[in-house]
């Protein structure tokens, strides 16, 4: 399920990964917690520590706290940090969910290569998600669009995998065992991904365009940004239970600049890693 911002925290995937199979971001990788008991709620909490660059686009980094909640009513409807979500379609293979959520703004004082900028301000988003397991490996695509701010729309493709350690060292599992299944048995599991961002042009001109009055207060030159392929990203990390209802994922990623993002002025660097690590309890 959508609810991860422009700046690509990936708290979502922590949530996910510990907190039960529904997932942010389409990030199906399994659960810790207990075994359908048949009860109609869920609860997460936890937190974590986040380093990443100072915005999209600079060579500068901070670390920074991830407090992270989730709530989840008959595996059905959520409601977390991000937004309130539904999965509208949630078959064995296929899941379809729509999601309304806050935030996609950036701050002029995020790092001084912004001053002159100004602020891209938070607003309403509303998401949509699909996720297809192909067996193993699950594929998804995702559509955010922004209501103020930067009213653009970010669309997302890609493809995530979780694999539990012992197949990669290469020991067996059982007949008819689904390596997509949760981990919570099988302990330590890897997790991998490769994405693609697409941005409109009103996202990509916000958020890497440079306005005349812009060019005046920040001294960087005037610059257009148009639609078109914004980033690629590659992801690895792991999952890992903590006894019965505690859990600890570590993601690290990768993402690179493509296009109009790429060569704006206001982009120091078009490469970047950022790198997260979370535990939590779900009950």
């Amino acid at each position: 399920m959508t609810f991860s911002s422009p700046a690509r925290l990936r708290v979502a995937i922590a949530v996910a990964a510990i907190a039960g199979p529904l997932t942010a971001h389409a990030q199906d990788i399994g659960g810790y917690g207990d075994e359908d008991d048949g009860g109609d709620w869920d609860f997460f909490i936890g937190a974590g520590v986040g380093y990443e660059p100072e915005y999209e686009g600079s060579d500068r980094y901070k670390t920074e706290a991830l407090p992270g909640f989730q709530i989840v009513y008959r595996n059905r409807f959520l409601v977390g940090p991000q937004g309130l979500g539904v999965f509208v379609v949630d078959e064995e293979r296929f899941r379809l969910s729509a999601a309304v959520g806050y935030g996609g703004g950036r701050k002029e004082s995020d790092s001084t290569y912004l001053y002159g900028l100004g602020d891209i301000d938070d607003g309403a988003v509303l998401s949509l998600g699909t996720q297809y397991d192909l067996g193993g490996v699950v594929a998804t695509a995702d559509v955010q669009k922004f209501l103020s701010g930067s009213e653009g729309t970010l669309v997302s493709f890609g493809l995530q995998s979780e694999v539990p350690f012992g197949v990669v060292r290469g020991l067996l599992l059982p007949t008819g065992t689904n390596i997509s299944d949760t981990v919570d048995e099988r302990g330590l599991a890897l997790i991998g991904g490769i994405s693609a961002d697409w941005a409109d042009g009103n996202y990509n001109q916000s958020f890497f365009g440079v306005t005349p009055t812009q060019s005046a207060r920040s001294g960087l030159q005037t610059y257009s940004a148009g639609s078109g392929f914004k980033s690629v990203n590659v992801e690895f990390g792991f999952a890992k239970p903590l006894g019965k209802n505690w859990g600890l994922t570590g993601i690290a990623t990768y993402s690179k600049l493509l296009g109009d993002a790429a060569d704006s002025p206001v982009v120091k660097s078009d490469d970047s890693l950022s790198a997260q690590l979370f535990v939590g309890f779900n009950f």
